[in-house]
C-alpha cells in the first residue's frame, strides 16, 4: 500500500515603504490636521495605498483625504489623513473607507 504525502507551504510577503522628504522639504501645512505633515504626489499616494492616481482624485474632489494645492499642477496629499493599510486610523468625518 502507498503512503501518499502531503507537503503544505505558507508564504509571508511583507512590504516597507520609506517617506523621505527631499532637501527643499515635503512637509507642509494641513489644514485639517492643523499641523505641518508630510505631503505626496498623487501618483506617490496612489501608489502608498494600493490605488489609481485617479481614485486619489476622486478622494480629493470628496473632500475624503486632506490636500493642499501648491500652485499650478502642484496638487500635494496629506500623508497623516490616507488610509494606509496596517495601521489604525482615527475615525474622520468624511474619510476614505477603512482598509480590509
Amino acid at each position: 500500500m502507498k503512503v501518499k504525502r502531503r507537503t503544505e507551504t505558507t508564504i509571508e510577503a511583507h512590504e516597507v515603504w520609506v517617506v523621505r522628504r527631499s532637501r527643499q522639504g515635503s512637509l507642509a501645512w494641513c489644514s485639517e490636521c492643523a499641523t505641518h505633515v508630510p505631503m505626496l504626489t498623487p501618483d506617490d499616494a496612489a501608489k502608498l495605498t494600493k490605488v489609481t492616481p485617479r481614485t486619489i482624485y476622486q478622494w480629493v474632489e470628496a473632500g475624503r483625504i486632506h490636500f493642499s494645492e501648491m500652485g499650478i499642477g502642484g496638487l500635494r496629499i496629506c500623508l497623516a489623513s490616507l488610509p494606509l493599510e496596517g495601521t489604525v486610523q482615527p475615525s474622520r468625518r468624511g474619510g476614505p473607507p477603512a482598509p480590509g
